[in-house]
């Protein structure tokens, strides 16, 4: 009895340990986007292409907390990509920023809060 206890009590640490390495490999991608994002100009949809890969890596890594903010933030992001210099597909993607500054206000708090590290703001 004592030793399924102790392999019990083995498999939830064991399961403890991983939950944290993936949220520490979280915070130390997020960390990288952040330094990575200070230059972005919300305004340029080149610039997003700065940070899609990134972005996409952290989509991949989220918590479940932020990963349909991260989704929401990738989708933007290539659409301004495709968008490129198109004014007609930028105007239509201009109507689309309130939900991705609302998904970006959500993963910048989430990275305070677990992570300890603060987003650039949305200029």
């Amino acid at each position: 009895m004592r030793t399924v206890v102790m392999t019990a009590a083995m498999i939830v640490a064991a399961a403890g340990l991983t939950a944290c390495t993936e949220e520490q490999a979280y915070c130390v991608d997020l960390a990288g986007y952040a330094a990575s994002a200070v230059n972005v100009d919300t305004q340029n949809a080149a610039d997003y292409v700065k940070i899609l890969a990134d972005a996409k890596k952290l989509q991949d890594s989220a918590p479940k907390e932020v990963k349909d903010d991260w989704a929401a933030i990738v989708t933007f992001a290539e659409k301004a990509q495709k968008a490129g210099t198109d004014r007609v597909q930028l105007a239509r993607l201009s109507k689309e920023t309130g939900s991705v500054t609302t998904a970006y206000q959500a993963i910048a708090t989430h990275a305070k809060d677990a992570c300890k590290v603060d987003v650039p703001s949305l200029n």
